[in-house]
């Protein structure tokens, strides 16, 4: 069985593989030489998500599992597996799982330091696949992320470049790299009305009394007796 990404054939063996250079050893191994300090150890994956026939099952599971450990080091700002994550997605490998792991490992980066030079490979390769026509389905988290880190400069030239594609595609292309950035408000917010209910019920001779009392920012207290 042969697997197709936008006309290229990938081998079945390939595409429930490992990428070269990814087994779960070398990402570990690269962490360190990275300087990591995350702990990257834990128990070996055993879950079901690779079929028995897959050639490498184990070493993919192992792969797979070593990733989302990565993920987890981005969401606690270790550089190593910051670096990692952004090869990885540099790697732009097509394989099982591949675009879901692309996507956690953009929506960890979001919220983790990134250096300029950093900031300046993610834009080239977005700007790359995006000229080059792909819209798989991780798009949808690399601008999210996208947006973060491109200048203003950099999206005047891609709006450029793009309009060779016409005007709905440059249209397409803005609205999506748009900040989510709330306008500054122009004059302080009106005082939200916060409003407490207490309420009680009393017992007097042979009857009950309901009392409900509702607190106002102005301290006044209103009072309304049931009987």
């Amino acid at each position: 069985m042969i697997w197709t990404h936008r006309g290229k054939a990938i081998p079945l063996t390939a595409y429930h593989g490992v990428p070269k250079g990814w087994y779960a050893t070398e990402i570990v191994a690269e962490h360190a030489r990275l300087g990591g300090k995350y702990d990257m150890s834990g128990p070996e994956a055993t879950e079901p998500g690779a079929p028995s026939w897959m050639p490498e099952r184990n070493a993919w599971l192992q792969y797979r599992q070593t990733l989302y450990r990565v993920a987890d080091g981005v969401k606690a700002n270790d550089p190593a597996c910051v670096e990692l994550a952004i090869r990885y997605i540099e790697l732009r490998y097509i394989g099982s799982y591949s675009g879901f792991v692309r996507s956690l490992l953009s929506r960890r980066l979001k919220h983790a330091f990134l250096t300029p030079e950093q900031k300046e490979r993610l834009h080239c390769h977005f700007r790359e696949l995006i000229l080059g026509g792909e819209r798989s389905v991780e798009f949808n988290d690399y601008f999210k992320l996208w947006r973060l880190l491109i200048t203003e400069e950099q999206k005047r030239e891609l709006l450029k470049e793009m309009e060779a594609r016409g005007e709905q595609a440059v249209k397409w292309l803005s609205k999506n790299l748009q900040t989510n950035r709330a306008l500054r408000p122009t004059s302080p917010p009106a005082p939200r009305l916060s409003l407490v209910v207490l309420s009680a019920v009393y017992r007097t001779r042979d009857r009950f009394s309901f009392v409900t009392s509702f607190s106002l920012p102005s301290s006044n207290r209103v009072q309304f007796w049931t009987m």
